[in-house]
């Protein structure tokens, strides 16, 4: 009996000794995962203080600041830092999340635009009575280089040499007035500022060399003004000052023929180059049509015209009866646009995607339509939409406003869906490609920052993605308005911001 007793308490024993290493092991597991915890807490913590440091410098004693900084999680995502993320700001550029992820969600990665080249009348010998129109399918990317040479090709071989009408230009897929009515009139006449007409060409922009000491109103020829504008007439206000490089820019009615180029130029310079807004892209594109007709040896008695404008003239009649197709051309498709939108900040193709989100939604390609468009659908999706104010696609008027919050959401929302590696790879790469590719060289965020910018004057916004060193994957959007220092100070603010928050 006492064999089996000591047998029985010497297994009691080794399972108790068994059972301590197991409660030791667990304790000493709870202790690893406890002080990992408390790690992560007080990087968290840490972080929070250099954020709440960062919106806390004298540069934004008067700014309004809107900043949210998720961590993505398969569940829910987790909060790290909140500054005001519910407060509706000027987003500038980084408005171009919105357009552009709308844009892949609605209309799809595949989409293509088409601009096609037609004829009404009848061919009679080898003269066609009627008119050759060129039909805009709002595609940012058509130019005279792309399609005209082979479409004149067409026309001859069709045996035509004689076009017995106009070249009319139908742009009547987006509407009439298609700049946007709370862009400034200082930036009008701007490059940058190009609108989206049913019927763009050539980026609805032009490139006028001249004379610096040219002063009286002068009507540029051939070979002075690309593309040739007809009867578009300037005259050059501009000054000389000790400045490094050229500052100008226009007035002018945006759709009429008449501008005053204006700003500095450096001392001395013998002349400039001034790049502004065509003010009748789809005349334009017809007028360049007619001159690679001419080219083939077709001659055209009419001329170039753009029918929103020519409809309410007495040659109405003359356009109506069925139409005949000649030939297309194709826009990339738009995620491709996407891409070229959100890498180089494109505000023009930006306002030709959300015409399209509203001819899609409301049959109106307009932006008021592609307003309401990309807000019904984030509201659909569960976005509080509240504070949401668009008023174009690309970030340009200052009626625009945002939160932090509805950006992240938007953030958040393309991490799940089919389009996000083309979404996310459409964002510059910092240190690499499009508006980040000189900044955050040699830190932690180069090769690894996905975001959008934006910049106007007193504003500065950033908004995308990034790995942290222990492997976290955050979403955030920063949006700084009416700030005190330069421009250059914010950038380098968010930009030591921004790596300070990799490094967790």
């Amino acid at each position: 009996m006492k064999k089996y007793f000591y047998l029985l308490l010497l297994t009691v024993l080794v399972l108790s000794l068994e059972n301590c290493k197991e409660a030791r092991k667990e304790k000493i597991q709870k202790n690893a995962i406890s002080k990992q915890q408390q790690l992560a807490r007080a990087r968290e913590d840490s972080l929070r203080i250099t954020i709440a440091r960062f919106a806390g410098d004298s540069c934004f004693r008067n700014a309004g600041i809107g900043l949210l900084l998720v961590e993505l999680k398969p569940e829910k995502s987790k909060v790290i830092a909140n500054i005001n993320a519910d407060l509706s700001l000027v987003p500038a550029s980084v408005l171009k999340i919105m357009t552009t992820s709308t844009a892949l969600e609605v209309l799809g990665g595949s989409k293509c635009f088409s601009t096609s080249l037609q004829y009404n009348g009848k061919i009679v010998g080898r003269v066609l009575k009627g008119n050759l129109f060129i039909r805009g399918g709002g595609d940012p990317t058509f130019n005279a280089g792309k399609a005209f040479s082979r479409w004149a090709s067409a026309v001859k071989e069709m045996g035509i040499d004689t076009i017995a009408g106009n070249v009319i230009g139908d742009a009547r897929i987006f509407e009439r007035f298609y700049i946007p009515l709370t862009w400034t009139w200082g930036e009008l006449n701007s490059a940058y500022s190009a609108a989206a007409s049913g019927l763009s060409f050539n980026g609805n922009t032009y490139m006028l060399t001249t004379d610096a000491r040219r002063k009286k109103p002068f009507t540029p020829v051939k070979g002075q003004i690309k593309p040739f504008i007809p009867g578009i007439q300037f005259q050059n206000l501009v000054y000389e000052a000790a400045i490094p490089e050229s500052n100008l820019f226009a007035s002018g009615d945006p759709y009429g023929n008449h501008k005053f180029i204006l700003g500095g130029i450096p001392k001395g310079q013998p002349g400039f180059a001034y790049y502004g807004t065509i003010p009748d892209p789809p005349a334009t594109a017809c007028f360049e049509f007619i001159s690679e007709l001419q080219q083939k040896g077709i001659v055209v008695t009419g001329k170039a015209v753009n029918l929103l404008t020519f409809a309410d003239s007495a040659g109405m009649e003359t356009i109506q009866g069925e139409r005949t197709s000649i030939g297309h051309s194709f826009s990339p498709s738009v995620s491709s646009l996407v891409t070229m939108t959100n890498q180089e900040s494109n505000n023009f193709f930006a306002e030709h995607l959300i015409k399209h989100l509203g001819l899609n939604k409301y049959h109106n390609g307009s932006d008021d339509g592609g307003a309401r468009a990309i807000a019904d659908y984030w509201k659909s999706k569960g976005m509080d939409t509240g504070g949401l104010f668009i008023f174009d696609g690309c970030g340009i008027s200052r009626y625009n406003a945002i939160t932090a919050r509805q950006l992240v959401f938007v953030l958040e929302h393309m991490q799940k869906s089919p389009y996000f590696s083309v979404f996310y790879n459409s964002l510059p790469l910092a240190g690499v490609s499009g508006t980040l590719r000189k900044m955050f060289k040699n830190t932690s965020a180069e090769g690894n920052l996905r975001a959008k910018t934006g910049t106007m004057s007193r504003i500065k916004s950033l908004a995308g993605y990034v790995e942290t060193r222990n492997h976290k994957t955050l979403a955030f959007a920063i949006i700084l308005n009416n700030f005190n220092c330069s421009q250059q100070d914010v950038k380098s603010k968010l930009e030591i911001l921004i790596q300070q928050i990799t490094n967790d």
